[in-house]
């Protein structure tokens, strides 16, 4: 397989370009420990996937549609053995031997115009957007499909049997979570409407990807575009991104993301029951706010409450352009936030309350595991920091801290910056005792500065206090998209 630094772009020269920089396959490294020490008790893998190269054959792509890159650190009796490896995908191979990009993806059109995109609104990924355990295997995802890995070695296996669920215009949620209720996967499609409107359909499987329930619904309007979702006791809660205008998309004039809109209603949170005929409920941010990320959510006195990152203003994707990639960066859209946001319906009478907390900013949030579906108080995000060269402050690819957020106070309460120039992934909290935040909180780092990468280890009661331990990467990993543990 082709390294990912041969074909990777020479032009990576600042450092917000710096951290989009692919890298190196490694095998069974185990990490030189630069700083603290390794807790002896934690123990299982820490997983990230990104876009490893940002070119398809000789055309170069945004950031957000290059071919996915597992990393993955197994800890165990206070060491840790690294593997990093790109996806082996079908469509990444047809497009080397072809030379460039055959399909168009969600923020890169073909190359020959507006022609060569017309009428093709089936996009394709390189299943670099989020990465899961399940099933005996690491999963890399995105909107068209689910490769599976081997939990050891990262070599790809093949299609996961979701897959067969979608396909054309049928997308996959990215972003498939274990439910905490009945132990199975939950995922999701959409389906244009037609003559009619979209629908959803909720999936849950077992560990044996073997169908266990299933809800359709339909979503009430056409183009909607869900992206992160989570589970409780009785609901299935969808973040909506925004709404297609299915003419923009099919013209090919444009990027398939050029053509959301964010109207009011066409953003915010879905509520879909797991059993019954119950309606469908929304909440809605108004016109012009938008959400992709949920950190979680449970229902207390009859109501649901969740916790998202809400951002004032849409967000403008092309500062993630492959440097090839021009655009009038005076025109770049500077939407504010994220800000932590409350949800809280009654699904019994649709009524609602949105509370943004603009002392809280942050994005991809997460809870501890033993939390998800049932009541937390803290979530731990990526956080802005100080701001460093990036040309917009608010995408978490460029992020520089951790935080804490009090998610009843609304406030951030504990924030660990590691400076300017050092870019930190999303955080994962993997449980240590009883109480919430007894907790170890891990992240992938990139120093832009020195040029290397780093895991390091948080106290999550004390971020402020700074690494426990650092863990030395062969070499600095580009920007992850999403991460998660497996344990054992």
């Amino acid at each position: 397989m082709t390294s990912a630094a041969s074909v990777a772009s020479s032009k990576t020269t600042t450092d917000y370009r710096d951290a989009l920089r692919a890298t190196d396959e490694v095998r069974g490294l185990e990490l030189p420990i630069t700083e603290g020490a390794v807790p002896k008790a934690l123990r299982g893998t820490l997983l990230r996937n990104g876009p490893g190269v940002q070119r398809a054959g000789d055309t170069p792509v945004h950031f957000l549609d290059g071919y996915g890159f597992v990393a993955i650190a197994r800890f165990e009796d206070g060491r840790a053995v690294y593997h990093a490896r790109e996806v082996d995908l079908p469509l990444a191979r047809r497009e080397r031997a072809a030379g460039k990009l055959l399909a168009r993806r969600p923020f890169t059109n073909r190359p020959g115009g507006r022609l060569a995109n017309v009428f093709r609104l089936a996009l394709s990924t390189g299943a670099a957007h989020d990465v899961y355990a399940w099933g005996g295997a690491i999963v890399a995802s995105d909107i068209d499909g689910h490769y599976l890995l081997d939990p050891r070695t990262l070599d790809t296996r093949g299609p996961a049997p979701l897959n067969a669920r979608g396909g054309g215009m049928v997308q996959i949620s990215a972003m498939p979570r274990p439910d905490a209720f009945t132990g199975n996967l939950v995922a999701w499609t959409t389906k244009p409407g037609i003559l009619g409107m979209d629908t959803v359909t909720f999936y849950e499987f077992d560990a044996a990807w073997q169908e266990k329930a299933r809800v359709t619904r339909s979503l009430g309007a056409k183009g909607v575009g869900l992206h992160d979702h989570t589970s409780t006791e009785n609901h299935y809660v969808a973040a909506q991104f925004g709404r297609f205008d299915v003419g923009v998309l099919a013209s090919g004039a444009g990027v398939a993301l050029d053509s959301v809109r964010l109207p009011d209603g066409a953003s915010g949170i879905v509520l879909v029951p797991r059993k019954g005929d119950g309606p469908i409920r929304r909440i809605s941010l108004g016109e012009k706010r938008q959400i992709f990320h949920i950190a979680n959510a449970y229902e207390e006195n009859g109501k649901v409450v969740a916790d998202g990152a809400v951002y004032e203003g849409g967000l403008d994707f092309r500062p993630l352009n492959a440097p090839e990639m021009t655009y009038d960066e005076s025109s770049v859209s500077a939407a504010s936030g994220p800000f932590f946001t409350r949800f809280t319906l009654d699904p019994a009478t649709g009524a609602h309350t949105v509370d943004v907390r603009r002392e809280a900013r942050g994005e991809a949030g997460t809870v501890r595991g033993d939390r998800h579906g049932r009541r937390h108080r803290f979530a731990w995000v990526s956080a802005p920091g100080t701001r460093g060269d990036e040309p917009f402050e608010n995408a978490y690819y460029w992020y520089h801290a951790i935080g804490k957020i009090d998610c009843d106070a609304g406030r951030t309460v504990d924030l660990w910056d590691a400076g300017p120039r050092v870019f930190v992934s999303a955080p994962q909290v993997v449980a240590r005792g009883e109480a919430e935040d007894d907790a170890w909180v891990l992240a992938w780092t990139h120093d832009a500065a020195q040029k290397k990468g780093e895991l390091v280890i948080l106290d999550a009661a004390d971020l402020a206090r700074g690494p426990i331990a650092r863990l030395a990467l062969p070499a600095p990993l580009p920007a992850a998209s999403h991460v998660d543990w497996m344990a054992g």
